[in-house]
């Protein structure tokens, strides 16, 4: 991103976005030191995959069977849901309380690092309305703080 940006300016542009994975269960651009050098160059982290293809809904559970690609997935496995299981309760303990779901608190949770926007996929209106309640509303520092205790284990 350093040496992209400079040969953009040597020319006069301006890099002014990347586009990474980004969310609580694919934290890795903040131990690669990605977002801390977006900051430092001026550059938004448009972030991918923010609910990490559904994970993050609360939709899935150890009791469902994930369709198409999310069937060979890991994280889809019964394992992989035991293993979130931890970051997906906080995310409805806080939903419980601001009256919003797990992906609007998971969502909110990126849009508060700052310089942050996700990009919610959606395949339906309802889930477009869903996504835009991430919006209008801020969590604590101390819930943000939470949400990046539990979410620890994705950073590497």
């Amino acid at each position: 991103m350093q040496e992209a940006h400079q040969i953009l300016a040597a020319r006069g542009v301006p890099l002014t976005v990347n586009q990474v994975r980004y969310s609580l269960l694919s934290r890795q651009i903040e131990t690669a030191g990605i977002l801390n050098t977006a900051r430092e160059l001026g550059v938004t982290i448009l972030a991918y995959s923010p609910l990490a293809q559904g994970l993050l809904t609360g939709k899935y559970t150890g009791f469902d069977s994930p369709t198409g690609a999310r069937r060979i997935d890991p994280r889809f496995s019964k394992e992989g849901l035991r293993k979130i299981e931890p970051v997906i309760s906080l995310l409805r303990s806080l939903g419980d309380r601001y009256d919003r779901t797990p992906a609007q608190v998971a969502l909110n949770w990126l849009i508060a690092q700052g310089n942050v926007i996700p990009i919610a996929g959606a395949k339906t209106p309802e889930q477009v309305q869903q996504n835009a309640g991430a919006l209008g509303w801020r969590l604590s520092d101390e819930e943000i703080a939470q949400l990046e205790q539990v979410s620890r284990p994705w950073l590497n």
